[in-house]
């Protein structure tokens, strides 16, 4: 398990990197919405709002995960480098999910 410490580093790059893409997500998303006018943008809310909020819920994901793997690396603490992992496994699979919904919405 003490290559999960010496890996802290990775983990939180990745991470962070991650936070940025969602961050990109996020941006699509709003700007997507705001291309409606405003008449037309409460039937579609809903499904806007969905998207944002599972791509903020990655961010922070991604986040907690830079910060465990630092932590983790700084304080030599296995189970806190543990955690970043499984938080930049959650946050890579939201992010899969944003990217797939935001696909599927193509038409």
């Amino acid at each position: 398990m003490s290559g999960v410490v010496e890996v802290g580093g990775d983990i939180s790059a990745a991470a962070t990197a991650l936070a940025g893409l969602l961050l990109v997500f996020l941006g699509a998303i709003a700007v997507a919405f705001e291309g409606y006018q405003p008449q037309e943008r409460n039937p579609i809310r809903g499904r806007y709002q969905r998207r944002a909020w599972l791509a903020f819920v990655g961010f922070i994901f991604a986040i907690l995960a830079a910060t465990t793997g630092i932590a983790g690396k700084a304080f030599h603490q296995e189970c806190v480098a543990m955690i970043g992992m499984v938080c930049l496994a959650v946050a890579l699979l939201i992010s899969l999910l944003v990217a797939l919904f935001s696909a599927l919405e193509i038409r």
